[in-house]
């Protein structure tokens, strides 16, 4: 079983993960929107583990391990995060999944919370995630302040320089509550929102965590465009099943050569541009494109 398609509402996403739970199938659902990619691995219509490239969301498995949410708030976490894109790409591949298992969920529960939370959920709320500002801690509040532990831990963060995206990820108990709590430090005067550009150097230490350097998520678009407006459909899921049997999310810069082989290997003999073989054509481009959206390490 193989689905595929474009989606421009998380309910879709809901509708493939029912189709999938509903049939005990085993494999992975991988999400994609602008860079960014989410493999949810599924055994026997169950939620058992997850991969993403982008790395607040990746350390939600850290916390899994640490014992600090339950796999189930980890999965709700993620489906957040995908309400939020504006549109993005889904496919499910039935397979064997051979990752040891991070925990085990039934899907349709998770997906139910899930819902609640999103309708439970203002407004206002949404779009203050979305706008994702930088804040610091405010000299004085408006009034007196109890604070709990979440309360704690949220604020550490943020005095450290997190923005709210990774401050809600890397320290709430759930989505809902880090954005609730958040809000109202805000409405208590407790911290205050600063105008700052996330800098280069953020963005490396994040996506570097390993030590290793990473290419920018955002240059495979360049790449799944050149493939479409080269071979056509067939070219849109190219990207993410080389990555997926390289078995990685995210492709270090000493792996680019690897990458190029398998992705060129893909496209069809009978792809010609101007008599020429397309993999032939293509290759260095792609290469180069690759190169020049690297990390500094």
């Amino acid at each position: 079983m193989e689905l595929r398609g474009d989606f421009s509402s998380y309910s879709e996403i809901l509708d493939l993960l029912q189709i999938v739970s509903i049939g005990k199938k085993t494999g992975e659902v991988l999400l994609n929107s602008d860079g960014e990619s989410i493999t949810i691995q599924l055994k026997d219509g169950k939620v058992i583990n997850f991969k993403t490239n982008v790395p607040h969301l990746e350390y939600l498995k850290e916390r899994v391990k640490k014992g600090e949410i339950p796999i189930s708030e980890a999965i709700k976490f993620l489906l957040h995060y995908v309400a939020m894109w504006d549109r993005g790409r889904f496919s499910f591949i039935e397979k064997e999944v051979t990752d040891e298992p991070l925990g085990k969920v039934d899907t349709i529960t998770v997906m139910m919370d899930f819902t609640k939370e999103q309708d439970e959920i203002g407004d206002n709320l949404k779009e203050l995630f979305k706008k994702n500002p930088y804040f610091e801690l405010s000299e004085e509040v408006s009034e007196p302040v109890t604070l709990e532990k979440e309360d704690w831990k949220l604020l550490s963060l943020i005095s450290k320089g997190n923005n709210l995206v990774r401050t809600v990820f890397m320290g709430a108990d759930s989505f809902k509550s880090g954005l609730e709590r958040i809000y109202n430090f805000i409405e208590k005067d407790l911290i205050k929102q600063v105008k700052k550009e996330e800098t280069k150097e953020e963005k490396v230490q994040e996506t570097e965590a390993t030590g290793t350097s990473f290419v920018n998520p955002e240059v495979f678009e360049r790449i799944r465009e050149l493939l479409v407006e080269t071979m056509g459909p067939m070219g849109e899921f190219l990207i993410e099943e080389t990555l997926e049997d390289m078995d990685i999310t995210r492709l270090p810069v000493n792996m680019i050569d690897t990458f190029v082989e398998n992705l060129v290997e893909r496209i069809p003999d009978t792809c010609l541009i101007e008599g020429e073989s397309c993999r032939e054509r293509l290759k260095d481009e792609i290469t180069l494109i690759l190169r020049g959206g690297a990390n500094e390490s």
